[in-house]
């Protein structure tokens, strides 16, 4: 299986009402050109269906990896839910929306660094989630920091709610993310904190990223 990157954000849910959360992923699906027949099944037929581990599944088929309005680049949406039986931590019903990328088609494997583009590509499809969610934070992850956001955010854990590469984080949770590592840079308006690991996008990626604002 490829090595996949993320995009995704997280809603605590009252009791298992699943569904105003699936609605608005499903409008940033329709404006980003993704939303299709097979994903209109697939979300109408959701349910709520706990697993043995705490988790639910909600996609009934692996949905494809779809082309975007704004690149060549494929995305997959994925929706899945956290419920107390997992562990102790948990203490309400989560949900999570998630648009996965394979990793290889945004990054060089060579130099470690995001393509040419990466960074507005994400930026753009990240502002689309915002426009639904905010919650929590929308946030761009890779594979091996993949849900240690949401881990931070549930647990306060400061040392877990930097693992990302990109977010977009309302202001209302300023105070939780005070700490900035160094390497992470920061571009604030009214509503929300625009962030980025300085490390992970080569000079081109930062360079442009100096040149826009949401």
């Amino acid at each position: 299986m490829p090595e996949l990157s993320n995009i995704q954000t997280y809603e605590k849910l009252n009791g298992n009402d699943f569904k105003p959360s699936i609605e608005k992923f499903a409008k940033v699906l329709k404006r980003i050109g993704v939303w299709n027949t097979e994903i209109k099944k697939d979300f109408e037929s959701l349910k709520w269906e706990v697993e043995d581990n705490g988790f639910v599944y909600f996609s009934n088929s692996d949905s494809g990896f779809y082309k975007t309005l704004f690149s060549e680049i494929k995305v997959r949406p994925l929706v899945m839910a956290w419920t107390p039986a997992i562990d102790k931590t948990f203490k309400d019903n989560w949900i999570s929306c998630d648009l996965l990328i394979e990793t290889e088609t945004i990054r060089n494997f060579e130099n470690g660094n995001y393509k040419e583009l990466t960074f507005e590509f994400i930026k753009k499809l990240v502002k689309e989630m915002a426009m639904e969610f905010d919650k929590t934070g929308i946030y761009f992850t890779d594979e091996a920091q993949d849900g240690e956001d949401f881990d931070g955010i549930r647990t306060t854990d400061r040392n877990k709610i930097w693992n990302f590469d990109y977010a977009l984080i309302p202001k209302k949770l300023k105070e939780l993310y005070g700490e900035k590592p160094n390497n992470y840079k920061i571009n604030e308006t009214d509503n929300w904190i625009e962030t980025w690991n300085s490390d992970n996008w080569n000079e081109k990626n930062k360079s442009t990223n100096a040149q826009h604002r949401i």
